[in-house]
């Protein structure tokens, strides 16, 4: 299976997006953790130096500790409490705590404020506040550990809560992120895809180039494709102007080997000749057959034309010929039609097919053509005596001749077949209205459907 780019930049994008966020959710949450809990340090504090204002002994020694203004510290069980406690006397406790007092741990140094997180008889937890404080008394100093407690929930509601508004933000900004994330994925692939447009538009006309008006990280493979083009082109030229050089090479030696072997022919040296026929014939056959498959494989782009200009062109070359003087011909195609085959390939397959019709037809040959590259048919007919039904996959066998009274090696609708193949169109032969072979070539989906009619 193909990856694809898109999706990896995107799931690159969201594993990138989940890690930050959550490290940015993290550190919001320590950072409001610590702010949240200095904040209770310091109101603790206050209230400490409060209560420290409230607090006294009596003519007796007694502990008196006046309530504080906050109401929170007269309502039972509120969450807020103070307590004074020292030695040898009754603890003094807030109205709001009117259970047993707190075992709250002595301070280290009189005078410095400790925090502490205890728990009490109860199992609940407490954010504590303490300190030691030294009233005066006739007899001697009196040592008074003083307490601010407040339930463990007032600290940690507000953290969960500003947790969960952090994990729902983080959330929504992590939706929106992936989002912005698939939106400058297509917007910076999107060069590629006008790659893709213009490799399409060459395949129509192999002469044309990818523009150049892409961004720097895109024009390398931009200038190597125009490369690879340029390069594919002069392989086509070459092979081209080889095959040419090759079939003209070869003519001369073959008319004069073919003189030859009628000159012992009237000798009445007809084994040798007939031994030297079958091996021009053979020479013949290869030559012809891969001179027709050097052209047509050296043309991998794909490629079109107008049908009409080379069907004027290649009929025109027919009709010099001797014996088709007489022949009839009828063209049925418009100046718009095209084909999937560039000028080259479609006057190596027009050659063919007429050079076919006219060894079989009797006095006329039918060309009739319509459609586009991508959806369009050619069909040629004859008003011969045709090919039985049976013999049409034998025809188009390599080789294969019907009749050998006819000049040719068998290759012309092997050729064409080949040719065909390799542009994803389809060649079929049938029995044209006027007697003779119809054949025909369609591309595209869906195929035409003509019948020719004399």
């Amino acid at each position: 299976m193909k990856s694809s780019l898109s999706l990896r930049l995107l799931i690159a994008a969201a594993i990138s997006t989940l890690i930050a966020l959550l490290a940015t959710a993290l550190l919001l949450n320590h950072f409001f953790r610590g702010y949240f809990e200095e904040r209770v340090h310091d109101e603790l504090e206050a209230w400490l130096i409060a209560l420290t204002s409230q607090t006294e002994l009596n003519e007796d020694g007694r502990l008196v500790v006046s309530e504080l203004d906050d109401p929170r510290f007269r309502q039972p069980l509120s969450g807020y409490y103070w307590q004074a406690v020292t030695e040898g006397s009754v603890p003094v406790l807030s109205a709001s705590l009117w259970a047993e007092p707190l075992d709250v741990p002595r301070p280290k140094e009189r005078g410095t404020i400790e925090f502490a997180s205890i728990t009490g008889s109860d199992d609940a937890i407490y954010r504590t506040g303490t300190w030691l404080i030294t009233l005066m008394q006739g007899s001697g100093d009196v040592e008074i550990l003083l307490t601010i407690a407040v339930d463990e929930a007032i600290v940690e509601n507000p953290i969960s809560q500003f947790s969960r508004n952090v994990s729902l933000a983080m959330a929504v900004l992590g939706a929106f992120l992936v989002l912005a994330s698939w939106f400058q994925v297509r917007v910076g692939l999107r060069p590629l895809n006008k790659v893709t447009s213009e490799v399409n538009a060459v395949k129509s006309d192999p002469s044309r180039r990818l523009s150049n008006d892409y961004a720097i990280e895109v024009a390398p493979l931009v200038d190597e494709v125009n490369a690879l083009l340029e390069d594919q082109e002069q392989s086509i030229r070459n092979a081209r102007t080889r095959a040419s050089t090759l079939a003209h090479g070869l003519k001369t030696p073959l008319t004069v080997m073919r003189a030859l072997a009628q000159d012992l022919r009237h000798e009445d040296e007809t084994t040798i000749s007939a031994e030297i026929d079958a091996q021009i014939d053979d020479m013949q056959h290869l030559v012809e057959r891969e001179l027709a498959r050097t052209r047509d494989q050296q043309t991998r782009v794909a490629a079109s034309c107008e049908v009409a200009p080379v069907v004027a062109r290649v009929v025109k070359a027919f009709q010099r010929r001797v014996g088709n003087a007489k022949t009839k011909w009828v063209i049925e195609v418009s100046s718009e039609t095209r084909c999937p085959f560039d000028s080259f390939a479609l006057t190596e397959l027009l050659g063919n097919l007429i050079d076919n019709a006219t060894k079989w037809t009797k006095d006329e040959i039918r060309i009739s053509a319509a459609g586009s590259k991508n959806d369009g048919y050619l069909e040629i007919a004859d008003n011969g005596p045709g090919i039985p039904e049976d013999k049409f996959e034998i025809a188009m066998q390599q080789g294969q001749r019907l009749d050998d009274t006819v000049p040719g090696h068998g290759l012309g609708l092997a050729i064409i077949q080949d040719m065909v193949a390799k542009r994803d169109a389809k060649l079929t032969l049938d029995h044209a209205t006027s007697g003779g072979l119809l054949v025909r070539i369609d591309w595209g989906e869906p195929a035409h459907t003509i019948t020719l009619k004399t």
